[in-house]
């Protein structure tokens, strides 16, 4: 594990062209600063031996972008789904879906699941905002979300649903 002197200078040397590179990506200054946390509390399980200093930068640098590129794509993802659901929503089979889909949110999934949903979903928070809320961590609001809606796609899939 990485002692808490080092730890804490590599945090000073770098965090701001870490947080520069998360800004510029996301436009988003509270979530440039979770995937910024993210990054380093991953860092926090790595042993020292692990980290080479000619090279520490650079391996920040791509944890960074490469969070943000997987966050991107899940908003995307996230949003997609949310689109398609509103398009259909007017319709019976929109209708049809909506309350099988919150059936099983209601009765499948765990408690915390289905309130993460709702916060996300229902309220439009953020996963800052959502885990502030049920005071859990963000990499919770995310686990949670990612398991909770791949659940629900491979249920809906096989019956035939094409949400």
């Amino acid at each position: 594990m990485i002692d808490k002197q080092t730890f804490e200078q590599i945090f000073r040397h770098h965090y701001d062209g870490m947080f520069r590179l998360a800004r510029r990506m996301l436009g988003d200054d509270a979530e440039s600063k979770d995937v910024v946390s993210d990054v380093f509390a991953s860092l926090l399980g790595k042993d020292e031996t692990e980290l080479k200093t000619d090279t520490l930068q650079g391996f920040l640098l791509t944890s960074v972008r490469n969070r943000c590129v997987n966050l991107l794509v899940h908003k995307q993802k996230e949003q997609a789904a949310i689109v398609n659901l509103k398009d259909n929503e007017d319709d019976g089979i929109g209708q049809e879906k909506l309350n099988a889909l919150r059936d099983y949110i209601d009765t499948r999934l765990p408690e915390l699941s289905q309130q993460i949903l709702r916060l996300r979903f229902q309220q439009g928070l953020k996963y800052r905002e959502i885990a502030d809320a049920l005071q859990v961590s963000e990499v919770t609001v995310y686990n949670h979300l990612s398991q909770s809606l791949k659940q629900m796609k491979e249920h809906f899939k096989a019956k035939g649903y094409d949400i």
